[in-house]
């Protein structure tokens, strides 16, 4: 009796080899297009770039009409040292700091002056302080209220500058800037309806601004909005063309929304337009050999800087061992014929792996072996050629070669698992049970298995009968 009827007879459920991995390391992540689409934009998308100082130093101004005023004592000194905040803030704070001694309480004005000098010295928690001190008396000081929320956004204390900002929103600051740190805070704190709402008037305050625009697709892309998204990344190409990122944002949308052809038509745009990446040449590549224009998918790959020759037949080749792996075996056989054949191992390789596979989906195991067999040549200790030869050796009904491939398979590491487990499945066919069970016991030292440790004792009975 055979290894494979004996296999199923008994119910033992072993791995196999019959479909190899599509390529060298078969645990090689790949992105689905929605984790292509998050990482073009990136998690920081939005994040306005500000500077703090800026902002603050801003503040020095004053907005007589809603914010309160300071005494006469204190707009005199204020005025008498306003000339040297520039030029010697450190003893501007010192003349400030005088009047701290008396019996009088310091204005909500005042507040906010020292505290903006003591930010402009680093007293960071000083300058805190008397911004507090500042809305605490004066609960509508809009300038107050925002730089409270700088301090905290530089402090990443994302909730703390979110209730700062929205704050200053609701007091009547119609500042695309700010209303964009609201949002950037609102999307850290995952409250992400809020953050589009906040982005969403960011970009109506400033709609050429493209950090809106970024901060609102990155939340479409964390929910998979992707119809929703097409207009804001059109919008993108449009103020920024010369951006290859958004050629390759907009594409790679497209191609999530199944509109392979409207990606591939972009990216020549970008193409002619000069501004398409190397990134964008090999999607534009692999979109026309998706579509089976192949001659085409060659231009795009030649077009790439650098070894294209190379590359362009890496992608065939992996998109071939794709093709094999959906079951699309004449469309795989077909771009197979059609990629030159190349000497230097790193191309030679994945041909030859590319070949195997073929050939065991067809069920063609001698030529399989040899596709095997020729990768041992170069690389004895190749993991998946050495399961790959057994098991086509297995197939072919050659017992004794298949175990020795399988014997050679067990020193390496990577294939030792499964290795156990073929030699436990050809032991079984000849009824070495007890061999069986040896290997069994060591795959599932290797990686522990009930279904393994049930099969262990099925076999155990057999022995008994």
């Amino acid at each position: 009796m055979s290894a494979r009827p004996l296999l199923f007879a008994t119910s033992l459920a072993l791995s196999s080899v019959a479909t190899l991995a599509q390529s060298d390391d078969p645990t090689a992540p790949q992105l689905t297009p929605q984790e292509q689409l998050e990482q073009i934009i990136g998690s920081t998308a939005g994040q306005p770039d500000v500077d703090p100082y800026q902002i603050i130093n801003e503040s020095y101004n004053f907005r007589k009409e809603r914010e309160p005023d300071m005494t006469a004592a204190e707009f005199a000194l204020y005025e008498r040292m306003s000339s040297m905040v520039e030029t010697n803030p450190t003893f501007a704070l010192q003349l400030l700091e005088t009047m701290l001694g008396d019996d009088q309480d310091d204005s909500a004005a005042f507040d906010l002056a020292l505290g903006n000098m003591y930010f402009s010295e680093d007293r960071i928690d000083d300058a805190l302080a008397r911004y507090t001190s500042a809305v605490t008396k004066y609960p509508e000081f809009l300038r107050g209220w925002v730089n409270i929320g700088m301090i905290h956004y530089q402090r990443q204390s994302w909730a703390d500058a979110a209730n700062a900002f929205a704050k200053a929103v609701n007091l009547g600051d119609r500042d695309a800037q700010t209303f964009g740190l609201l949002a950037f805070s609102l999307r850290q704190t995952g409250n992400t309806l809020g953050a589009e709402m906040a982005f969403m008037q960011a970009m109506t305050a400033n709609p050429s601004d493209t950090n809106w625009i970024g901060g609102l697709l990155e939340l479409y892309f964390i929910n998979g909005r992707h119809a929703q998204s097409e207009s804001l990344v059109r919008e993108l190409v449009r103020l920024e063309p010369g951006k290859a990122e958004n050629w390759m944002l907009y594409s790679s949308l497209l191609v999530s929304l199944k509109r392979p052809l409207e990606a591939a038509t972009q990216l020549e745009i970008a193409r002619e337009l000069g501004t398409a990446s190397p990134e964008a040449l090999g999607l534009l590549g692999d979109l026309y050999v998706g579509l089976g224009l192949i001659p085409e998918a060659v231009a795009a790959y030649g077009a790439i800087p650098g070894d294209n020759e190379q590359l362009g037949a890496a992608r065939l080749l992996a998109y071939a061992r794709s093709m094999v792996k959906d079951g699309n075996l004449k469309e795989a056989r077909s771009i197979l014929a059609k990629i030159p054949v190349r000497a230097d191992w790193e191309l030679a390789k994945p041909r030859l792996f590319a070949n195997a596979e073929l050939a065991v989906a067809e069920g063609n195991w001698t030529a399989a072996q040899q596709a095997y067999a020729t990768i041992l040549n170069r690389e004895p200790l190749n993991p998946y050629a050495l399961l790959g030869n057994g098991h086509a050796y297995a197939e072919l009904g050659d017992a004794a070669r298949a175990e020795f491939a399988f014997e050679n398979a067990l020193q390496v590491p990577a294939a030792e698992h499964r290795a156990c487990l073929e030699l436990a499945n050809l032991a079984l066919a000849d009824r070495r049970f007890p061999r069986a069970v040896q290997m069994l016991n060591r795959a599932d030292a290797l990686e522990p298995s009930s279904a393994i440790r049930s099969q262990i004792a099925r076999i155990n009975n057999l022995a008994a009968q």
